[in-house]
């Protein structure tokens, strides 16, 4: 015992004295000596004693080994060890440390009142390091209590040292206590590789291949996992000896991923691996000369599965930055040859090509009868009109005074529209009428475009509206032409006397001349304009706006001059049951209002038709890269009842991400040979890259 003041005691004698001289003098004697010794215990509490008793605790660190080594077994006898030395803790310190490569935190699962310690997922558990759990055990240790770790693992480290970390132990005065686990019994099945293509894309189902050394005959079971998470299971027979074996697999996380992965077989253990792979966003070019916004739901589509989508509105010279380039309603016979040779040279080299329809492709008549590069990359080539002799084509245009202004700048613009649409064997021509009418182009050869179009111009309003005169003039110029298809367009927006319209429409249909009709605004006599297009088998338009004019009148030529673009309400039809199809829900798919005749190359796969005749998706593998038209389009103008269905977003994109490449321009592959004990490296080159 020791005190703080220890002077204080020198007064202690001062009560002792007092109770002496007072004991004879008192007859209270029992007041006096509790008096004496209340005086003693304040000077004794005065002083401030201290004892100082001595006992023992123990902070104990408990590391347990959670590596990929460990068996479920294992883990099961280390959590019982570790729950046990919890429950017996008592006055001690006790702390759970899970490690492998490095040290971990306990995860919420792993403790409910007694410890189900679970292995250290992803590349964290594929390792073991003894020292540094040593090390960071001792480190853990509060101050005041006697140190000692207890160490639960197989033993198998392959990071740092446990023999130093031990004589550092040993040096800070640690004892160590150790329970060996069993650990995994060694493979027979040896992963002697391990391959895939790089880079990898968001969504492409991409092939795993493995090299897998079997002692006999066996089934095995391969699982693959990414970041932890299982993607993929699969079952497989493996022969005695070598076997090659190839699984696919597919990750939609960007950056650089670890893919893992199990082959286990019954009595010969599991095998496991692990591979780096670089995940990035597939880059699309698309190639589109319709209206910015147009793609919008295409656009939105692609972005949301991951692609990189841009938008150009000509072929750039260098297209190996893209995995994917896009005609969108590009008119491929306008494309430039050293464009066609270069999107050729770009799908045999490995990238994909999509064409997408649309109104702007046409049959060129007078091109030569050679197929083209592109021609010949594509599965799907475009289909001649029904008759490769011309039409002719009668646009009857009012040019009454009430036309002046917005309604005849854009009468001329519509007239131009059909001109530069028609094929140089097509034949043309302009009738203007007002009170009389006159032919400002007469009926041509459309070859002079320019020409045309500059009469076309010129047309200025004025006057009244006599219809009836101009109809049978335009009937009457047009029945003697030669041709297959003969169609006259009456464009007005007045109201004229019927004369006898009626009867020159109804000698039209007889001798295989349509008439259409186009009213514009409200002052037209609508049952007028009806009448003589249903008596001629045309059809009639009514336009209250006539910014459509121009749309109009190309659907209603090309309608009636054996055009390939087929505008109707037509169904698809799947022919081929494909993985680009799977969840997409063909069956609710809505009709689509259009599409361009396409004609299929015999080695090309069709998926979808048109009502089981001419093709819709048509694919096939050109060189390294794969190739695909769909003959209708991804807008709301053919496929505006698509864009608000629910299988757009899937077809789409499972359609771009089937494009995808699938092959390397090369590849190096290395391979350990266990007979020779060496490395080998094989490098695979392409036929058609060029030689490194």
């Amino acid at each position: 015992m020791t005190f703080v003041h220890p002077w204080l005691l020198l007064l202690v004698l001062l009560p002792l004295v007092w109770a002496v001289f007072e004991w004879r003098r008192t007859p209270r004697r029992v007041g006096l000596i509790l008096k004496t010794v209340s005086l003693l215990a304040i000077l004794l509490a005065l002083s401030e004693p201290q004892f100082t008793v001595f006992s023992s605790r123990t902070a104990v660190a408990v590391l347990v080994d959670t590596s990929e080594s460990l068996s479920a077994k294992d883990l099961e006898r280390a959590s019982g060890i570790a729950t046990q030395i919890e429950a017996a803790r008592g006055r001690n310190w006790t702390r759970v440390i899970p490690f492998a490569r490095k040290t971990r935190a306990a995860g919420a699962g792993e403790l409910h009142g007694s410890w189900t310690l679970t292995r250290t997922p992803g590349e964290a558990g594929r390792g073991t390091d003894l020292e540094t759990a040593i090390r960071e055990g001792i480190a853990a240790f509060p101050s005041g209590y006697v140190p000692r770790l207890v160490l639960i693992s197989d033993g198998k480290e392959n990071y740092g040292s446990a023999a130093r970390a031990a004589w550092q132990a040993l040096s800070l005065g640690v004892q160590v206590d150790t329970f060996a686990l069993a650990g995994r019994p060694k493979p027979e099945l040896l992963i002697e590789s391990v391959t895939a293509p790089s880079p990898v894309f968001t969504g492409e189902r991409f092939p795993l291949e493995l090299a897998i050394r079997s002692p006999r005959r066996v089934a095995a079971t391969i699982e693959t996992a990414a970041e932890g998470k299982a993607i993929g299971a699969g079952t497989v027979t493996l022969d005695a000896g070598l076997n090659r074996v190839r699984v696919n697999a597919s990750l939609t996380t960007l950056g650089s991923v670890e893919l893992a992965g199990t082959v286990r077989a019954e009595g010969l253990g599991e095998a496991r691996f692990a591979k780096a792979l670089s995940v990035r966003r597939p880059k699309i070019l698309l190639v589109s000369d319709d209206p910015p916004g147009t793609e919008a739901h295409l656009f939105r589509t692609l972005e949301a599965a991951e692609f990189d989508v841009q938008r150009a509105n000509a072929i750039p010279r260098e297209l190996d930055s893209y995995q994917i380039v896009v005609l969108n309603n590009w008119n491929l016979q306008a494309v430039a040859p050293e464009d066609k040779a270069a999107l050729e040279r770009y799908a045999r080299q490995g990238g994909g090509l999509l064409v997408i329809g649309g109104e702007r492709n046409v049959y060129v008549e007078d091109r030569k009868k050679q197929e083209d590069l592109l021609e010949r990359a594509l599965p799907a080539k475009i289909a001649p009109p029904r008759t490769p002799e011309g039409a002719v084509i009668v646009l009857i245009v009012d040019k009454s005074s009430s036309m002046e202004g917005r309604k005849m700048d854009l009468a001329r613009l519509s007239a131009i529209g059909v001109i530069d649409n028609l094929r140089p064997i097509d034949r043309v021509g302009v009738l203007v009428f007002d009170n009389s009418f006159q032919w400002a182009v007469p009926i041509r050869k459309a070859e002079d475009r320019s020409l045309i179009k500059r009469l076309v111009a010129g047309i200025t309003p004025d006057g009244g509206t006599q219809i009836a005169p101009a109809l049978a003039e335009a009937y009457r110029r047009i029945f003697p032409v030669h041709a297959v298809y003969r169609h006259i367009v009456l464009l007005t927006d007045g109201i004229s006397e019927e004369g006898d319209s009626l009867s020159v429409a109804k000698q039209a249909a007889a001798n295989r001349v349509t008439i259409s009709t186009v009213g514009l605004g409200q002052d037209v006599n609508r049952s007028y304009l009806e009448k003589v297009a249903e008596a001629s088998n045309g059809k009639p338009y009514f336009l209250s706006d006539p910014s459509g004019l121009e749309q109009i009148l190309l659907r209603d030529v090309a309608e009636h001059t054996g055009t390939t673009a087929v505008e109707k309400p037509v169904t698809p039809v799947v022919t081929k049951p494909t993985e680009i199809l799977e969840g997409v829900g063909m069956e609710s798919a809505p009709p689509l209002l259009g599409y361009v005749k396409f004609i299929a190359k015999p080695a090309a796969d069709t998926l979808m038709t048109v009502e089981r005749k001419d093709p819709l998706l048509v694919r096939w593998q050109y060189g390294l890269g794969r190739t695909a038209v769909f003959t209708s389009d991804a807008k709301s103008r053919w496929a505006s009842g698509w864009v608000a269905w629910k299988g757009f977003d899937r077809f789409w994109t499972n359609l771009l991400r089937d494009l995808l490449p699938h092959a390397q321009a090369g590849e190096a592959l290395v391979e350990y040979d266990s007979a020779g004990d060496a490395l080998s490296v094989e490098y695979r080159v392409a036929r058609e890259a060029d030689e490194p």
